[in-house]
């Protein structure tokens, strides 16, 4: 496989690099802040310019400093939140940072043909105060994708939305995160179904049961 990597915590970047090259891929990381339009479309173009062309892409960047395990918030109630922390850095990451990717990543799939985007979708377990800017975000990506595929539906893109299946690791809380998450085996098989969903599926919130994939909304 080639595979291009994308994270802005370049320590991070290299690791994940690393662990591919073990897996026999071919990988590519570029250290990469999806809110900047700049570095976005540079990211595109690099990976064009390294694999000929864009195949599949995956929106899963998402801040969530909001919430911590085993049920304790650690973000205020809306009342207390600061705008930079709601809409700038989690709707920033999150949502600003598909539609970057996916506007600089159509024109390459165009050029091929036809192409995936897989957008990520999660929290629906997570409940209030705390949750609530993370969820937000996530959520608006169900109008984004639904929107979006159908703005590309004649260039041959699938759009869908689908979730992890798997805990989430926060920075401050990163070793019990790891030991809550299943491993590849469990969440990859979603990821590759997703990666090649038909166009009958553009659109749509997925899930993964039972070895296939299962429209949600």
């Amino acid at each position: 496989a080639k595979v291009a990597i994308a994270d802005i915590d370049e320590t991070r970047l290299q690791q994940t690099l690393g662990e591919l090259g073990e897996l026999g891929a071919e990988a590519m990381a570029v250290p990469t802040d999806v809110t900047n339009e700049e570095t976005v479309a540079s990211l595109m173009a690099q990976v064009n310019e390294r694999f000929g062309g864009i195949d599949v892409l995956i929106n899963d960047a998402a801040i969530v400093p909001h919430f911590n395990w085993n049920d304790k918030p650690r973000w205020p109630k809306i009342q207390d939140m600061e705008k930079s922390w709601f809409w700038d850095t989690v709707m920033g990451v999150a949502l600003l940072g598909s539609f970057l990717a996916s506007k600089h990543a159509v024109p390459y799939m165009e050029a091929g043909g036809g192409g995936n985007i897989v957008n990520l979708h999660g929290g629906g377990g997570l409940t209030p105060p705390g949750a609530l800017a993370y969820a937000t975000a996530k959520d608006s990506l169900i109008t984004f994708t639904k929107f979006h595929a159908e703005e590309v539906r004649d260039s041959n893109i699938s759009v869908v939305i689908i979730s992890p299946g798997a805990a989430i690791a926060t920075e401050d809380a990163p070793e019990e995160a790891r030991n809550r998450m299943p491993g590849p085996d469990y969440a990859g098989p979603r990821f590759l179904l997703a990666a090649e969903a038909s166009m009958e599926l553009s659109g749509h919130l997925l899930d993964y049961k039972d070895g296939e994939l299962v429209v949600l909304q």
